[in-house]
């Protein structure tokens, strides 16, 4: 923590009341009986696969890495080039692979995770969230290995990048109830009163959490970037500025322990100050000794844009068109390093190898 800034939130005494994930982040403490997350995940309640909401489709497919299975994919943004992959074990949600390959393709922001969970059913992916779950109640700690590939438009291929391969990756996840305040932001036509929020507590210094929220058959409405007040990094002789994701924020009130600070949107080549963030008190699953913490809600799309429903399929389109070097390739045919694809784990010839020295133990988000 940088000096100047550690005098602007004073460390929490430890008689402060310690909330519950609950209240800290806005979900009404109220007590609910154990739920199948699968009926929030999907999208069940559009049976004909006629629409998107927020861009975001959710249906049955078969599976990239083996076509005689089955596995759903969440496209995003309305594209077919930025999607997921899970597979819907009897246990659980398993996220096995991230694809997000914005505008052209031919693009060096291009980059896909693959994901293997540590424990023996691995293959399916990395656990996204438990199937049978109790808002509210203490969560679940995953192990899991990552593979992170970027694309070189020099070379136009797909390689491994070890700084952001991860060997032994841990993520603590949640889910309480979730009450989000839309304003007007909801012109879907659907009623989104019941639906829960899955916290995702990745960074282990707990600087950054990210939070989804899921409605009962409308799957994913929602998502939230979280920074951490008190470690925020100021802005070169500005002491009111600091940077906050990828842009900046001023602070004009430092708050105190009951009393959130006043934070606001910056913008440095305008001199302009926004409208204020949410700031809302968290305790970090990684670091419970800071106790309560105040955390910026920089990022809340539900406020950011309108939810609305569109007539909509997004084709599933699983090809990697940009690896020239290697015509016809589909996302199984990437390398691998830490995670094995079902192709070599059922014994047919796939992918490369790459081997590395370096073996990174913390996620490197893009």
């Amino acid at each position: 923590m940088n000096t100047l800034h550690s005098k602007l939130v004073p460390k929490p005494h430890i008689s402060f009341a310690i909330l519950t994930l609950t209240t800290i982040l806005r979900a009404q403490p109220t007590s609910r009986p154990a739920i199948d997350m699968r009926d929030y995940f999907l999208q069940s309640d559009d049976n004909q696969n006629a629409w998107t909401l927020g861009g975001t489709d959710v249906r049955e497919s078969p599976d990239p890495d083996s076509p005689s299975s089955r596995a759903i994919i969440l496209n995003k943004y309305s594209s077919p080039d930025c999607y997921e992959v899970y597979h819907i074990t009897p246990t659980d949600i398993r996220l096995r692979y991230e694809v997000f390959r914005p505008g052209t393709h031919h693009n060096a922001d291009n980059w896909i995770r693959r994901y293997q969970s540590t424990d023996p059913s691995g293959d399916q992916g990395s656990i996204w969230c438990p199937r049978f779950v109790t808002p509210g109640q203490p969560g679940i700690l995953t192990h899991f290995h990552q593979d992170l590939l970027t694309f070189n438009p020099q070379t136009h291929s797909y390689s491994i990048d070890p700084t952001g391969s991860v060997n032994d990756q841990q993520i603590y996840l949640s889910i309480v109830p979730s009450s989000l305040d839309w304003g007007k932001n909801n012109q879907s036509s659907f009623d989104l009163t019941d639906s829960v929020r899955l916290i995702s507590q990745w960074q282990h210094e707990g600087k950054i959490i990210e939070t989804y929220d899921y409605a009962r058959g409308k799957g994913l409405i929602a998502w939230r970037w979280l920074e951490r007040f008190s470690t925020l990094t100021p802005l070169p002789d500005h002491p009111n500025i600091f940077y906050c994701e990828e842009g900046f924020v001023r602070i004009t009130s430092p708050g105190d322990q009951s009393t959130p600070p006043t934070v606001l949107r910056y913008n440095p080549a305008t001199k302009q100050s926004g409208p204020p963030f949410q700031v809302v008190p968290f305790t970090s699953y990684w670091q419970p000794a800071l106790g309560n913490q105040w955390y910026i809600v920089y990022r809340d799309t539900s406020r950011e844009f309108p939810l609305r429903r569109r007539a909509e399929q997004i084709k599933h389109n699983f090809t990697l068109p940009e690896w020239t070097a290697k015509p016809g390739a589909t996302i199984k045919d990437l390398p691998y390093l830490f995670v094995t694809p079902l192709a070599v784990q059922t014994g047919h010839p796939a992918t490369t190898r790459q081997s590395f020295s370096h073996q990174p133990n913390q996620r490197n988000d893009s």
